[in-house]
């Protein structure tokens, strides 16, 4: 993932690679997690709605250049296993490790399971 450094002194963007996954699974990191703390162990309580913090990446946009100047490219999701690479008018497929490869700036994720009432 791209980042950006700001300081008084300062302003460069960072190109240490970070990778990304295709599905992200939100539950250890939520407040209401569903996990109770047991004798120093965690037990994970049996729950059907145990997919409510999953999502799946769907776009990908990444940034060629500096800071004050560059070009924006992006990856689009189709189906489930097909991308497109979109470079202004020019729009290709492109490989899953295409996708998981490039230095991502902004990543798209959408949730896996909507409840409808």
């Amino acid at each position: 993932m791209k980042r950006f450094e700001h300081s008084a002194k300062l302003r460069r963007k960072i190109t240490t690679y970070v990778s990304f996954p295709l599905e992200l699974d939100m539950t250890p990191f939520m407040a209401s997690s569903k996990e109770s703390r047991m004798n120093g162990q965690y037990q994970q309580a049996v729950d059907v709605l145990n997919n409510d913090n999953k999502y799946s990446l769907f776009a990908v946009v990444n940034h060629q250049g500096t800071l004050e100047s560059g070009h924006y490219t992006s990856f689009i999701r189709q189906h489930k296993d097909q991308w497109f690479k979109c470079d202004d008018a020019i729009i290709t497929k492109a490989s899953i490790k295409d996708v998981l490869d490039s230095e991502g700036y902004l990543l798209f994720y959408h949730k896996q399971f909507l409840e409808y009432e």
